[in-house]
């Protein structure tokens, strides 16, 4: 439910992508920094300002380095896949070689995912872990220690830099209402979450500032929409329950990663973190319907042409005609 923010299209778009990029990726490293325990920004405002900008502007370099990387190497197999099917089959040949080349387009598209997850789960890390390093030996006041402090981080900056750049595709006329769905879908998993913590007893927060409490909650809400899958099955009510179940098993991985973070995220047993995912899914709901009606929506066939010759036209119709 992510929207594609469209910042790559053009010359405006290729300018806009090189400005809005590393700002999402700032405003996450910002965030990381006030809810990663071992991720601390001292001094002034003004350096850490700097620090965050500088980190920002090396992420943001490192992780387009890597998608650029990973697309080159994967684009002659997916135009050969491409090419193979659009050639004229051979009806005379078997049903391996007339069905190989879905075969080989469904592989790189699964292969092309792993890529993207294994991206996802080394590229932001190393890069944040140098960029406060760089900073660090430049004599800039930042910190980050710790394998899982540095993947949590990483994380948080990716899910947050992604919400950023959502918030940004609102004033684009062409992702307006996509960007807008992501938004709500994200608030809502928020709300969901803050709903859970008033419901549940065993579901809580660690004592902080209100606002550093409605930050983890954002932030919690980033990381729940990173990992997004849809599920289509033809009994009815599986596909919820499927989902509902891959929701416990993603809560539970953001709560084992804010124990790292200030404020920390719990819940106490099966059927508390159960309730909680439950409530999000179905806090989320509002949103995955308005994304099925705007899928809806574009999938709707064309109009068809109106009828030179009206039905009293007083020519012979039937099907022999």
């Amino acid at each position: 439910m992510t929207a594609n923010t469209g910042l790559g299209h053009g010359r405006t778009g290729k300018g806009a992508a090189a400005v809005l990029r590393p700002a999402s990726v700032a405003a996450g490293v910002a965030v990381a920094a006030l809810l990663v325990v071992d991720f601390r920004l001292t001094g002034s405002t003004g350096r850490r300002i700097l620090v965050v900008a500088l980190t920002a502007a090396f992420v943001s370099t490192c992780i387009w380095a890597a998608s650029s990387l990973t697309a080159l190497l994967m684009r002659p197999s997916l135009r050969r896949a491409q090419g193979l099917l659009a050639e004229e089959p051979d009806l005379w040949g078997s049903d391996r070689e007339f069905f190989a080349p879905m075969r080989r387009l469904m592989f790189l598209g699964v292969l092309q995912t792993l890529v993207n997850l294994l991206v996802l789960l080394t590229a932001y890390p190393l890069a944040l872990w140098a960029g406060v390093r760089i900073c660090a030996a430049a004599g800039l006041p930042a910190r980050l220690t710790g394998l899982w402090p540095v993947l949590v981080s990483g994380l948080l900056v990716a899910a947050l830099a992604t919400t950023a750049g959502t918030f940004f595709a609102l004033f684009r006329r062409r992702t307006g209402r996509a960007a807008a769905r992501s938004l709500a879908a994200v608030l809502l998993n928020a709300a969901g979450l803050a709903l859970a913590l008033l419901v549940l007893d065993g579901v809580h927060l660690d004592a902080a500032p209100g606002w550093r409490q409605a930050l983890a909650l954002c932030a919690v809400a980033s990381l729940f929409m990173l990992p997004r899958i849809t599920l289509s099955l033809p009994v009815p009510g599986i596909a919820s329950i499927v989902l509902v179940a891959y929701h416990c098993l993603v809560l539970w991985l953001i709560c084992a990663a804010f124990a790292f973070a200030d404020p920390g995220l719990h819940t106490d047993g099966f059927l508390q973190l159960a309730g909680a995912a439950a409530i999000m899914w179905a806090a989320e709901w509002p949103a995955r319907l308005a994304v099925r009606r705007a899928q809806g929506a574009a999938d709707r066939p064309a109009p068809l042409l109106p009828d030179p010759l009206p039905p009293d036209h007083g020519f012979p119709t039937g099907p022999l005609y």
